[in-house]
């Protein structure tokens, strides 16, 4: 099964990106000079810190533009470093619930398919995007997490999709632990 992002979430993502377009306008020059990014966006950067109204709004989305093209994360690492920006937890975290709300489509999905057929799901069934979440965090319980997503698929207790995200949270933290991160 592919997955492919909704126009919603690509929406999201594109005003998480102009948000750390306005985050960035607000350093000074000299923290501008030390991001890890091309000239020309350090240049712009510093060009919209010294506009204001309409101009700087149109400079922003420009730059937005620019770094929707570009690996945000050095840009995302120096804000939550130097100021303290949540935008990269905030993206992670929302990472977490939509791989959350995959893994139970795959098991509703899967359970409607078995039903069809006069069967139960069987236990030793895993949802692929479980496969995909275990390459991305080798750390990850899958039982438990096939567990829950079961149950929730059974019962539609909202606290079932819960310990899924619980789940996957406390695996995504132990793997920033063990890469080094400080886990913020």
């Amino acid at each position: 099964m592919e997955y492919t992002l909704s126009k919603s979430e690509k929406k999201r993502r594109a005003k998480m990106v102009e948000k750390l377009a306005g985050e960035l306008v607000m350093l000074s020059p000299v923290e501008i000079n030390k991001l890890d990014c091309a000239a020309e966006i350090k240049e712009d950067l510093r060009e919209a810190g010294k506009l204001k109204g309409g101009a700087r709004k149109r400079l922003i989305k420009y730059i937005t533009k620019v770094l929707r093209r570009e690996n945000c994360e050095p840009l995302l690492d120096f804000l939550s470093k130097r100021k303290g920006s949540k935008l990269k937890k905030n993206r992670d975290f929302h990472e977490l619930e939509r791989l959350r709300d995959d893994i139970l489509s795959d098991t509703i999905q899967a359970d409607r398919e078995a039903r069809s057929y006069a069967e139960n799901l069987a236990q030793d069934w895993v949802a692929p995007t479980v496969e995909i979440a275990l390459k991305k965090m080798p750390g990850l319980d899958s039982d438990a997490l096939m567990k829950s997503a079961r149950s929730y698929c059974r019962t539609r207790k909202a606290a079932h999709s819960r310990e899924i995200f619980r789940t996957l949270k406390a695996a995504a933290e132990d793997l920033r632990f063990s890469e080094g991160g400080t886990g913020r």
